[in-house]
């Protein structure tokens, strides 16, 4: 006698992760510029949204795939092994979700009504921003790498404060 097995319900399921095969996935975008999945054989999805798994040890491998952002459709362990077009629209959207500039130098940072102004260039290119309540929103990790919130959500990073340049550094320890 033969059992057949019953397929489990995704609430019941392990929470294994499911890893799509680079070869079978393709990202394309509708008529109206949302991205879009096909994975051959197996499904079709009309918006995507995708997430690091690991965004700050691993930044390019490991991306989760989500449907509507509300239900993973599986993780692409290597995205370079993605067809071009496919990379190119992971790459668009994950920078428009992590936007995250690197900050080179602080050209000036001032304080009114417990609002930080700060003047600096970054690799996106010179940019000013806000940041309220320094303490909740420059976090420091480890101790030499400071990662800023601005009032608008939007993420700074400066890898290693101690290699700023000697104003920059100066800026830091005076403000914070």
């Amino acid at each position: 006698m033969t059992v057949e097995k019953m397929p489990v319900p995704i609430e019941s399921a392990d929470f294994t992760p499911r890893y799509l095969d680079s070869k079978d996935t393709r990202l394309f975008r509708s008529p109206h510029g949302s991205p879009r999945l096909e994975i051959k054989g197996v499904a079709s999805y009309l918006r995507v949204a995708f997430r690091r798994i690991r965004p700050l040890s691993d930044p390019d491998h490991y991306i989760s795939l989500w449907a509507d952002e509300d239900e993973e459709i599986g993780v692409i362990r290597d995205p370079s092994l993605l067809d071009d077009e496919s990379l190119s629209i992971l790459n668009e959207e994950l920078d428009l979700r992590y936007f995250t500039p690197t900050i080179h130098r602080i050209f000036s940072m001032k304080s009114q009504f417990g609002v930080h102004e700060w003047h600096v260039d970054t690799s996106r290119g010179e940019m000013s921003f806000s940041v309220r309540g320094l303490n909740q929103h420059v976090r420091q990790m480890p101790l030499s790498r400071l990662w800023i919130t601005d009032v608008r959500g939007n993420r700074y990073d400066i890898p290693d404060v101690t290699a700023l340049d000697p104003h920059s550094y100066d800026q830091i320890q005076r403000h914070l």
